[in-house]
């Protein structure tokens, strides 16, 4: 193989593939000529399931790579076959803060990761690797580590709290985390959710490798909670500034931002469901 391959595995929608089943949530295999990794796990109900119907063998794994501690990227981890050696885990030491959502006048419901470290360790032999900054995991592919937020106009979401020792408060998302890929073609970056701002991602690559194009962006934007269409415009004109050639959107991209997003770029822009894949 002298290629690099980009495959859905989880995601909200089934792609146009047989026995492909859609879940809330995420998950994507990342292989290149050096290494097989997974980004992310959906929520537990379709990665076994789909990785058999795309005969992806996850007991082959390089490694995983968890881009934040939500139960939709974190749940189906014990679905990962138990094998002898060790499994590394790539994440930010944030991974098992307690996360929770709560509307307003609502109860507070917990969403975070739905193992503990030592029952990952113990089950599938995971060996959690944590990263606060930029590094390189694997040849060619590397880890963001925490996300600066430089643009003021991301979206946020209020409802998403974390518990601390002062009761609940907004989520940071320290934790939250992408992937950039060297490529043939040139640079992927992968995202789980963009809970950091896709465009303080963008940014943050660039100045970490120097890199003023991207071949793709691919995975969850965020850009379905914007709270103001000139968000999503200043979001799409990074896209521009970049240079970036395929637009994939999954998950928590949402329909109305998905729909603006393809009436503009149109042929450089995707819908990565389940099942999708992409060469570079």
């Amino acid at each position: 193989m002298t290629h690099t391959r980009i495959t859905i595995i989880c995601e909200n929608r089934a792609h146009m593939a047989r026995d492909i089943m859609g879940e809330h949530g995420f998950a994507a295999l990342i292989k290149t000529p050096d290494t097989c990794l997974l980004m992310d796990t959906g929520q537990g109900l379709g990665l076994a399931h789909n990785a058999k119907a795309m005969k992806i063998d996850l007991a082959a794994l390089d490694g995983v790579v968890i881009s934040h501690g939500h139960f939709d990227h974190t749940g189906g981890l014990m679905q990962i076959p138990a094998r002898e050696r060790p499994l590394p885990i790539h994440a930010h030491p944030d991974l098992f803060a307690a996360k929770y959502v709560m509307p307003k006048g609502e109860p507070p419901t917990y969403i975070g990761i739905p193992f503990s470290q030592t029952a990952l360790e113990e089950t599938i032999n995971a060996r959690f690797e944590f990263h606060s900054d930029f590094t390189e995991i694997a040849p060619g592919v590397f880890f963001s580590g925490q996300v600066p937020r430089t643009w003021s106009f991301e979206p946020s979401d209020d409802r998403l709290v974390t518990e601390t020792s002062d009761g609940f408060v907004p989520d940071p998302f320290k934790d939250d985390a992408s992937l950039l890929i060297e490529t043939p073609t040139g640079p992927v970056i992968l995202t789980g959710c963009a809970h950091s701002g896709i465009v303080n991602i963008m940014e943050h690559f660039a100045q970490k490798t120097g890199h003023q194009t991207f071949s793709a962006v691919i995975g969850g934007t965020h850009l379905g909670f914007v709270n103001d269409p000139a968000q999503l415009e200043q979001a799409m004109d990074a896209f521009d500034k970049f240079k970036v050639r395929t637009i994939a959107v999954s998950h928590c991209t949402g329909n109305e931002a998905a729909a603006r997003l393809f009436h503009r770029f149109k042929d450089r822009f995707a819908f990565a469901g389940a099942g999708w894949h992409m060469d570079f």
